[in-house]
């Protein structure tokens, strides 16, 4: 008798024990799975950079160009002969949007180093110059702001305030080339990167 008492008071314990284990392991289960961390997803949006024209093309077209001296160049007001356009900075959750802006090449009779750039940008109504008379020279692999290998980076800027810088660009076929009668396309690029 004494040793069936025994062996359902073990039983018994057993049984409570297993119990005990259940709740605890149901319980730990419950504690952990609500402690999960979340992870909260948030979508910023840095800024945008836009860039505008002032004519419906978006390129540089020269046609029939006989080279020329840089100081004749720089000064000419004649149709063609330079090309505006603006960029748009708009800064939202950013610090700073830093943009390069960059030419390439994507047709022509005329090789590389007979092309020659120049970049000004205005201040208070005046053109001054930014990119003095330089030959074009590609980049020779992608910039760490994103600019393609082969263009020409123009300038590189910084913003930290929503702005519109307008820039007025020259191309012209440099006074030592031997081509008579020169005909290229030059196209503008920008890239920018949020901060």
């Amino acid at each position: 008798m004494e040793k069936e008492s025994m062996s359902k008071k073990f039983k018994i314990l057993i049984l409570v024990l297993f119990i005990i284990f259940v709740i605890i392991t149901i319980i730990g289960f419950v504690v952990f799975s609500k402690n999960r961390e979340k992870v909260v997803t948030e979508d910023k949006k840095g800024g945008n950079v836009t860039l505008n024209y002032s004519s419906d093309v978006n390129f540089l077209n020269i046609t029939n160009a006989s080279s020329v001296t840089d100081a004749v160049a720089v000064t000419s007001n004649s149709d063609g002969s330079y090309f505006d356009f603006s960029v748009d900075t708009e800064i939202k959750d950013a610090k700073e949007v830093v943009y390069e802006l960059s030419v390439k090449k994507i047709s022509g009779n005329v090789n590389f180093n007979d092309i020659k750039i120049y970049l000004e940008k205005e201040d208070r109504g005046t053109y001054n110059s930014i990119l003095e008379p330089t030959i074009f020279k590609g980049q020779k692999k992608k910039t760490d702001i994103g600019t393609e290998k082969g263009n020409m980076v123009l300038v590189k800027q910084k913003r930290t305030k929503s702005t519109i810088d307008n820039y007025r660009i020259r191309t012209w076929v440099s006074e030592t080339s031997l081509v008579t009668s020169a005909n290229y396309k030059l196209e503008i690029n920008i890239v920018a990167k949020a901060e």
